[in-house]
């Protein structure tokens, strides 16, 4: 079955090219975000396909093609946001009843709590590849001992505590955790 563009046939063909101009010159880029928030290798190829179907969709609509790269970047922190967030979505209670999962009527507080993710997730991002493997394993294997953490992540064990020290204080100054903060 042939492939057809969302818009007209004969715009098609310019976009098409465009692409495979694109694709190489994108695609560690956008592998690298979708990795950075520890997706598994088949989550960061539908990341990156419909970061690229997003951009066929929508690229028309860029009003500064030096932009490109930034938007690819940001399409694909969201994308990837969708990935993480797609597992706690729905909560089934044995009563079937929303009000027993603690939500309530109010979806302040879980929009709130996303919004906060969001922020911390995109400020964890740009740290460099090491602090973020380090906080990272901190995080969700808090029981692991820093000889543990040091064998899987190659480090040192005297240099997690300082390397820690130095990812806290990086994220202390971040200007995006600042502004959540003060809000």
């Amino acid at each position: 079955m042939p492939v057809t563009a969302p818009h007209s046939h004969s715009s098609w063909r310019p976009r098409h090219a465009a692409i495979e101009r694109l694709v190489p010159r994108h695609d560690r880029r956008l592998r690298r975000v979708a990795r950075s928030y520890g997706l598994s290798a088949w989550d960061v190829d539908d990341v990156v396909q419909a970061t690229w179907v997003t951009y066929l969709e929508h690229g028309h609509e860029l009003r500064e093609q030096a932009a490109l790269g930034a938007w690819l970047e940001t399409t694909a922190r969201r994308l990837s946001l969708r990935v993480l967030q797609r597992g706690v979505r729905e909560q089934l209670t044995a009563t079937g009843d929303p009000s027993a999962t603690g939500g309530g009527s109010e979806p302040e507080p879980e929009l709130l709590a996303t919004e906060r993710r969001t922020v911390l997730f995109g400020a964890l991002a740009a740290l460099p590849d090491r602090q973020r493997r380090l906080m990272r394993t901190l995080v969700l294997r808090p029981e692991l001992s820093y000889e543990e953490v040091g064998r899987r992540l190659a480090m040192p064990v005297g240099s997690i505590g300082p390397t820690r020290a130095r990812c806290l204080d990086r994220l202390r100054r971040d200007l995006r955790l600042r502004a959540l903060q003060a809000a």
